[in-house]
């Protein structure tokens, strides 16, 4: 059996491919952005990026981390609110061109299955990953095993409410975690708190004010925490995790939120029955959805 894989990370608006080892060495990468994606544009840049990655390599599987709704066992991206792709049979298109084994997921399940091989999770059976990007999803740990829940879709802690504004989110609800957190729901605060029509800003724009001495924007990312803080009370209320883990691209400026974040979650939780939970950001980086594909393939590979 082969120690390595073919890993592939499709965001929001880019696409990161590597091959990775079972150590969790990432031997080669290359990544490209997206401009306007479709099913098509989408696996001609998988195409062009891996073909040349995995020549002359023993590449033993293919692993895919994708944004939104999976069904692993049919290969299928299922629904993606951010990207608007819907039942893309992505597995089966990758089996055809590369000859391999694929093993898609959800980004933030694969992140967890990360966390769990590579990272701060390695001893630790029961944990949440969440991820706070583009959008926020979550990969749940429990007894050791990835839980996916009766039909495939556990850990959607980004549509918990967790506030009565009305803040409408692309999944339909009003108020959810993802509408108010994920990197377009903290625009739209700082510009409905500012007045201004930028549409160019990004949620990492905001932050670097906000490390400038920005007060409105600051604030915003304050805030933002008290909003991942309910999410994760309310979680792990359910759960009774030790651990929680930060990913994504949000998470990369956490010192803008994180004393926030933990005040929230002391504010919302059964502390009594909780009284030893860790929240962390991962020390996987920009690169734990790409080693989490790889770790999803080695894990079913074995």
């Amino acid at each position: 059996m082969s120690d390595i894989s073919l890993a592939i990370d499709i965001g929001g608006s880019k696409l990161l491919v590597g091959v990775v080892d079972k150590e969790g060495n990432i031997i080669s990468q290359a990544k490209t952005m997206f401009i306007h994606p479709t099913q098509n544009s989408i696996m001609k840049d998988i195409r062009e990026l891996c073909t040349s990655m995995i020549a002359g390599k023993d590449v033993g599987s293919i692993g895919v981390s994708i944004p939104g709704l999976a069904d692993p066992n049919r290969g299928l991206w299922l629904d993606s609110v951010f990207s608007k792709v819907h039942d893309f049979p992505i597995g089966p298109i990758l089996f055809d061109t590369f000859h391999l084994p694929v093993f898609i997921d959800n980004d933030a399940n694969n992140c967890a299955c990360a966390e769990r091989m590579f990272g701060c999770a390695k001893h630790v059976d029961d944990f949440i990953w969440l991820t706070i990007s583009n959008g926020c999803g979550s990969g749940v740990f429990l007894g050791g095993k990835l839980f996916s829940g009766c039909f495939g879709n556990a850990g959607e802690i980004g549509h918990i409410c967790v506030t009565d504004e009305p803040y409408v989110c692309p999944c339909g609800n009003v108020g959810c975690l993802e509408a108010v957190a994920a990197g377009p729901g903290i625009v739209r605060r700082y510009l409905k708190a500012t007045g201004i029509s930028k549409t160019s800003l990004s949620a990492k724009d905001i932050a670097d004010l906000a490390k400038k001495g920005d007060e409105v924007a600051l604030s915003v990312f304050q805030k933002t925490g008290i909003y991942i803080g309910r999410a994760i009370a309310a979680a792990v209320n359910v759960l009774n995790v030790p651990l929680v883990v930060l990913g994504g691209g949000i998470s990369l400026d956490s010192n803008l939120f994180m004393n926030q974040v933990k005040e929230s979650v002391a504010q919302h939780i059964y502390r009594t029955a909780n009284r030893n939970l860790e929240i962390t950001t991962t020390k996987l980086g920009y690169d734990a959805s790409l080693l989490g594909a790889a770790a999803n393939a080695f894990i079913y590979m074995k």
